[in-house]
């Protein structure tokens, strides 16, 4: 399996206490941000208690700043900047965000990080999961009598003492490129106060899911993406 995988989605929800953003609130940070490397290209205030700030930078890209009654959420969707670029924008927006609303702290966060790797001796990432992984060849067919667009694995690993963080783990076949294994990780972290000083702390968490990626699911994978012994 290729060592290096696509980054293709960073989001981060940062919770804090019920609140009502003001418009002329949000458009002074926008202003404000048009001077960082955080900036967005437009606003939409039309539907509230949703506001968001927003820049599409072909038919896929795009970033997001959504502001909701109980949290900020940041995506970058079909991203085009790596990881510490995302991270770049938290650092600008959150703080000012607990300043706008005026509250200490932000109190839990999710981040959701989606990646694809390549597969090596495959072509087929339906059957490398779930042939040849799972071992389900001819155990699916039989029963469901209809072909599979996109099969995998889920897993749920609660925190604990030792790991920060309860973390949602996908791993399927990925649907717009079928040689492809396509990785999903959202990151809960519920027990969380990260004040305006303390933005590196939801940053490091941020890391720490993606390292989870590179240093566990990576080796997961890479063991069954072997070299199949043919059989004379």
């Amino acid at each position: 399996m290729h060592t290096e995988d696509r980054s293709i989605h960073f989001s981060m929800e940062l919770l804090h206490a019920p609140v009502q953003y003001r418009v002329p609130a949000l458009q002074k940070l926008y202003f404000e941000l048009t001077q960082t490397r955080a900036s967005y290209d437009s606003t939409d205030f039309s539907a509230p208690p949703q506001f968001r700030f927003h820049s599409k930078r072909s038919a896929n890209t795009q970033s997001l700043a959504l502001f909701l009654p109980d949290r900020l959420l940041l995506i970058e969707e079909w991203a085009d900047i790596p990881l510490s670029g995302f991270l770049d924008k938290v650092r600008e927006i959150a703080p000012r965000v607990l300043q706008i609303i005026e509250q200490p702290c932000f109190l839990a966060q999710t981040v959701t990080l989606r990646s694809t790797f390549a597969l090596t001796h495959f072509d087929d990432a339906r059957i490398f999961l779930l042939d040849h992984a799972c071992r389900q060849e001819g155990c699916i067919g039989p029963h469901f009598r209809r072909p599979i667009a996109v099969g995998g694995l889920r897993f749920v690993l609660p925190e604990t003492p030792e790991s920060r963080g309860a973390f949602h783990v996908i791993i399927e076949s990925f649907r717009h490129d079928v040689k492809e294994v396509f990785v999903e990780l959202k990151a809960i972290f519920s027990q969380q106060r990260i004040t305006g000083d303390d933005i590196e702390q939801a940053a490091s968490n941020a890391w720490e899911a993606r390292r989870f990626i590179t240093d566990n699911i990576f080796p997961y994978l890479d063991q069954f993406d072997q070299p199949r012994e043919v059989i004379p």
